[in-house]
């Protein structure tokens, strides 16, 4: 798990994109912004308590000012199996029962830390008020979720090298029109759109602890430094320098 606060002090628009390996919990401090999901907008203000389960495909927009305090949880703390359903994104207004037990958690993982590149995490360490939101009732997969999840996992471990939806098509037996509309129906992005922004969700897992963001760029299949920040600027709203100096002090 990890934790920080993050304040926007101007507007910026946020392409449609999702945390494939994560929850986040968030507890909005200041200001207002748009949550936009795929059949909801929302509008978020001061006091809301948000949580956004993995592969729930997001945009935020942001008018002007908006401040808050975000823990991620490594989906490996769920029960929860992989569904892009937007009606499991929780906001509740005036979340006040719930900031002394988000903000005693935040302080927790800011003095122990644990690792999201981590590959076993343990649930106990959630706190009980916020373990009912990992827990849902499992659902079937059928053959086209299997090749989703194929789909997905060939991201995880290869996202480090040019990948071709035509080299999608012929790992998983669909035509490249097929595999597209499926993967954008049920994950909600495109599958270049999900690779983008895996690789963007990697990099700020490396920004943690390497300072050299030409190597963060190769490492995480980027083409150059310049390409690197373009797209990170654009999916996070800041340039890497900038996240790292947030990540790093909090």
């Amino acid at each position: 798990m990890e934790c920080a606060t993050i304040c926007y002090s101007r507007s910026h628009f946020f392409p449609m994109h999702l945390h494939p390996d994560l929850f986040t919990f968030s507890y909005i401090l200041g200001g207002s912004a748009r949550l936009i999901l795929k059949n909801a907008s929302i509008i978020l203000k001061e006091n809301d308590f948000v949580i956004i389960p993995p592969y729930v495909a997001h945009q935020t927009q942001i008018d002007d000012f908006f401040y808050y305090k975000v823990i991620r949880v490594p989906k490996s703390y769920s029960f929860i199996e992989e569904s892009n359903d937007d009606s499991r994104v929780m906001v509740i207004p005036n979340g006040f029962t719930y900031k002394p037990h988000f903000d005693a958690w935040f302080d927790s993982i800011q003095q122990n830390p644990v690792d999201l590149m981590a590959s076993k995490a343990e649930p106990l360490d959630v706190p009980d008020i916020f373990k009912g939101y990992l827990k849902n009732p499992s659902s079937n997969t059928d053959r086209l979720q299997e090749l989703l999840k194929t789909t997905i996992i060939h991201f995880e471990t290869n996202y480090n090298r040019p990948i071709l939806v035509e080299e999608l098509s012929d790992l998983t037996y669909l035509s490249e029109s097929h595999l597209q509309r499926l993967f954008k129906n049920k994950v909600g992005i495109s599958p270049m759109r999900y690779l983008l922004n895996l690789r963007i969700e990697k990099a700020k897992a490396y920004i943690k602890t390497n300072d050299r963001f030409t190597d963060i760029a190769y490492d995480t299949g980027f083409y150059d430094q310049s390409h690197f920040n373009k797209y990170f600027k654009m999916n996070v709203g800041m340039t890497p320098k900038r996240y790292a100096g947030l990540i790093k002090n909090d």
